[in-house]
Parts: C-alpha cells; sequence; structure tokens
C-alpha cells in the first residue's frame, strides 16, 4: 500500500494545497504516506488522521516517528462516520482509497463537512475498481455528489486519471464560506 498508492496520496495532498499553517485531516491513512507528507508541508500545522484499523495506526505511527514527538501530528483509531474533533477544526480533509468503505457515507460525509472550516476542501481519491465492486462508477459519482450536496458540500465534477496501481477517481468538494446554507436538519450535532 505504502508504495503503490504514494502518487495517489501525492495527488490528494496536491488538491488540498495546504498552506503552511493549516490544519489536514487524513481519513483513513492506512501506512501513514499521506501523513508524511503533510507533515513536511504544513511545518507550522496540524496533521490529524484517523483509521479506523490498529495496524494502520501502528504502521503510520512507526513511519512518522519525527512528527508522533510534536504536537503537530496525532494519528487515532477511528471511523469517518464518528471524527473525535469539534466542528471546524480543519482546512481540509483528504481520503484515500477510504471513501468506498464508509459506512454509512452519508453520515460520514456530514461529519466531514461538520469538521471543515468554511472554504474548506474534501479530495478523495479512489480507485476506479474498487469502486466498481460496488456499482459502476458513473452511479457511484451520482451518489457521492447526492450525498456531498445532502452534507453541505459543494463538489466540483470528478475526474479519472492514471496511476501507478490503476485509475483513480478524483472527488473534490468545498464547503461554502455561508456554512448557514446548510439546512438545520442535516448538520451533524456533536453531543
Amino acid at each position: 500500500m505504502a508504495k503503490m498508492n504514494r502518487d495517489m496520496e501525492l495527488t490528494a495532498v496536491d488538491e488540498i494545497d495546504p498552506g503552511p499553517s493549516d490544519a489536514v485531516l487524513s481519513v483513513g491513512f492506512g501506512p501513514g504516506v499521506g501523513i508524511a507528507e503533510l507533515a513536511a508541508r504544513l511545518v507550522e500545522g496540524r496533521v490529524m488522521g484517523i483509521d479506523p484499523s490498529r495496524t494502520m495506526v501502528e504502521q503510520a505511527r512507526r513511519r512518522n516517528r519525527a512528527g508522533s514527538a510534536t504536537a503537530r501530528v496525532d494519528r487515532r483509531g477511528a471511523a469517518a462516520e464518528a471524527i473525535p474533533w469539534p466542528d471546524d477544526s480543519f482546512d481540509g480533509v483528504l481520503a484515500v482509497n477510504s471513501m468506498q468503505m464508509w459506512e454509512p457515507l452519508d453520515l460520514a460525509l456530514r461529519e466531514v463537512a461538520r469538521v471543515l472550516v468554511p472554504g474548506g476542501t474534501f479530495v478523495a481519491v479512489t480507485h476506479v475498481w474498487a469502486i466498481e465492486k460496488l456499482g459502476t462508477a458513473e452511479s457511484w459519482s451520482r451518489d457521492a455528489e447526492r450525498f456531498l450536496r445532502a452534507a453541505g458540500l459543494d463538489p466540483d465534477t470528478p475526474r479519472t486519471t492514471a496511476f501507478r496501481s490503476g485509475a483513480g477517481m478524483i472527488q473534490r468538494a468545498t464547503l461554502p464560506l455561508d456554512r448557514n446554507r446548510i439546512a438545520p436538519s442535516n448538520r451533524p450535532r456533536r453531543a
């Protein structure tokens, strides 16, 4: 995963285009390649990550020992539908080869919208073959766009790009500066 998906991770980070003092969350960070890239770019910022797999959390900790010694990098065991940070915590959220596994997808995307600051960016890069295990890429794009909009995000048109490990779909969305556009019934509330 670390070698074969590296270019996908770098593309996701490039798509977010974080500033040096931004806060970025990686959802489903796997072995931590994206976390390492973010830590190198966010020299004054914060890099947070969640992954439901204990094995991946440990691999990412080992890969990023330098960042682990500071409060700037934090990796936790958690799922996309229960992000353990407060509202408006992140300038960007990225997901590489994990969004297709989020259950339920609509709740997870509402969580992403909840933790993004207004104007923040969400980027998902997913293998097309993984998407096609669930149905057609076209139906996935339609469903993802519907759920992104329901969460209050403004999605761009998805695009497919060739990566070392095969074709990948890039989905990008922005939380509007006017967060009040999100209907109150769609805004998740944290207890």
